[in-house]
């Protein structure tokens, strides 16, 4: 530790040299050296941790152990293109989607994952339709993601510029039941449009 005297001016072009090896003056004059990482101030078991953080690292560590007891194939089967082995995105991911069921309010705890992940693309009617799945699920464990979009204008205000006053139209689904699902419009489109459906099931 090293004391300064009046006010600490460091030269621009020096400052990141600087702040590299030493810490900016604290307020009682003092200058620490600088450490090559900052050590987190409210790390597990310090007395600056919060019970809402125990509380999130005691289900990590759950979920954690779930992982370990899980195949290859078990574990492989959310990734299009597997991340490395020896990286944390095989807990990370795992975690994230197990947290996902609690976000929806089901049990789980940590414990709980994705099953299946069914996408789709269709072109969508002006009257909206009805598709069946690609396979049978459990609608009361299920999320639907919707994209693409139509249009509609006004013919009024269209002079030389064809849909220059257009605006978009997306689509929303109606009914989902074990089998199929409803898709319609918001509100009544110019014409049909391509649109991707995902309809994400949790175990």
């Amino acid at each position: 530790m090293a004391k300064t005297e009046g006010e600490q001016n460091i030269p621009s072009g020096l400052l990141d040299a600087y702040r590299a090896t030493l810490g900016e003056v604290r307020p009682n004059a003092a200058v620490h050296k600088r450490y090559p990482w900052g050590l987190p101030t409210m790390r597990a078991g310090k007395a600056n941790e919060t019970a809402k953080q125990r509380t999130q690292r005691t289900r990590f560590n759950t979920v954690r152990a779930l992982f370990k007891n899980l195949s290859f194939a078990e574990r492989q089967r959310w990734y299009a293109a597997m991340p490395p082995y020896s990286s944390l995105l095989w807990y990370y991911n795992y975690f994230m989607l197990s947290g996902l069921m609690d976000v929806l309010g089901a049990d789980g705890r940590g414990a709980s994952v994705i099953k299946t992940i069914q996408n789709r693309t269709l072109e969508l009617p002006i009257g909206g339709t009805t598709i069946t799945h690609a396979a049978v699920i459990d609608s009361a464990k299920a999320v639907v993601m919707l994209w693409g979009a139509s249009y509609k204008h006004d013919t009024a205000q269209e002079g030389d510029v064809p849909y220059a006053w257009a605006w978009q139209i997306y689509p929303i689904w109606g009914t989902l039941n074990n089998t199929n699902i409803s898709l319609t419009w918001g509100s009544l489109p110019e014409a049909a449009a391509n649109v991707s459906l995902q309809v994400i099931e949790y175990l």
